[in-house]
């Protein structure tokens, strides 16, 4: 059964219309084509990985820590612009003949718990990001500061956070304008 009415509806505009949103659709954007230049640079490291073990009989040493490490930063990436677009999936069984400014509520109470668990995210990642650096762990064969992809991956999260706060308000101002 499809719907005629949009399942987010953040989804009718195109821009926000404030210089923050605008700041903050500018950053996610960017920080998700750094994902997938990432992604990009994984399936390189996997072709020469695999043409070298064919080839010469001899992979890229590290190759799997390398994809490990790019794919957890390229997904962390990519989760602000996903909440910004409401690209998250979402099951609107209950809620599909409700009134706009209803599921616009129930989206901006979705969005602030977001906020709540990505703040947490953020918060603990940096203790880790600092503990894992006091540590100087290291991975087994490349012998890679594991800190290192923390710092963009807590980036993202903080990004993210920033976000589903943003979210959090556009929705509201959906749900409790006057008609």
């Amino acid at each position: 059964m499809t719907s005629k009415k949009p399942s987010n509806i953040l989804e009718n505009e195109e821009r926000p219309n404030d210089i923050f949103g605008r700041f903050l659709l500018l950053v996610v954007t960017y920080l998700a084509i750094c994902g997938g230049v990432i992604l990009l640079i994984i399936v390189l490291v996997n072709f020469f990985s695999i043409a070298g073990r064919v080839l010469f009989g001899k992979p890229l040493t590290g190759d799997f820590e390398l994809v490990e490490m790019g794919c957890a930063v390229a997904i962390f990436s990519f989760l602000p612009l996903c909440q910004f677009k409401g690209g998250n999936v979402i099951v609107d069984f209950f809620t599909i003949k409700l009134h706009e400014r209803k599921i616009a509520f129930l989206n901006g109470i979705a969005s602030f718990i977001f906020f709540i668990v990505a703040g947490f995210f953020s918060w603990r990642m940096i203790y880790g990001g600092i503990q894992i650096y006091k540590d100087n762990t290291q991975t087994m064969l490349l012998q890679i500061p594991v800190w290192i992809p923390f710092i963009p991956a807590v980036f993202s999260f903080f990004i993210l956070t920033l976000t589903c706060f943003y979210t959090f308000n556009r929705f509201m101002k959906i749900a409790l304008k006057e008609n």
